[in-house]
C-alpha cells in the first residue's frame, strides 16, 4: 500500500468506515428483526447476528489502525487504537454481563445422593438421626 491520500490504503480506510458505520447497525438491526419474527424468537438468528455486529465493531478499527500504522499515518493509528481499544472493552463488558446473568439463572446443583433433611416438628427419618 502506498502512503498517498488517495491511494489504496486511503481508499481502503474509506471502506472500512463505511463497513464500521453501516455494517454493525445493521446486524443489529437484523438480530431485532429476528427476535421478533416467530412469538418466542429466533434466538440462535439473534446471537449470530449480534455476533456479526461485535466482530464488525471489533475488527475494522484493528484493521484501520494497522493500516494506518502500516503507511505511516502516526496520529490516526493512535485515534484507531484508542477507538479499537474502547470498542473491545465495550465488547467485553458485554459479554461478562451476559455470562453474569447467566449464572445467575442456572438452576442450583443437585442434592448429593444419599441427602436426607431433617425438619423441624416431626420425627426424623435420617439414618442416624
Amino acid at each position: 500500500m502506498d502512503t498517498k491520500p488517495g491511494g489504496a490504503s486511503g481508499m481502503t480506510l474509506g471502506i472500512l468506515a463505511i463497513i464500521w458505520f453501516f455494517g454493525v447497525p445493521l446486524c443489529l438491526w437484523q438480530s431485532l428483526v429476528a427476535g421478533l419474527g416467530s412469538p418466542a424468537g429466533n434466538r440462535a438468528e439473534m446471537d449470530a447476528w449480534v455476533t456479526a455486529a461485535a466482530v464488525i465493531f471489533t475488527v475494522v478499527p484493528i484493521l484501520a489502525a494497522g493500516i494506518c500504522a502500516f503507511t505511516g499515518r502516526v496520529v490516526r493509528a493512535w485515534i484507531f487504537g484508542l477507538v479499537a481499544t474502547v470498542c473491545v472493552g465495550l465488547v467485553l463488558a458485554g459479554l461478562y454481563r451476559a455470562e453474569r446473568q447467566a449464572e445467575s439463572r442456572r438452576p442450583p446443583p443437585p442434592l448429593p445422593s444419599g441427602y436426607c433433611a431433617e425438619f423441624s416438628g416431626g420425627d426424623s427419618d435420617c439414618p442416624g438421626g
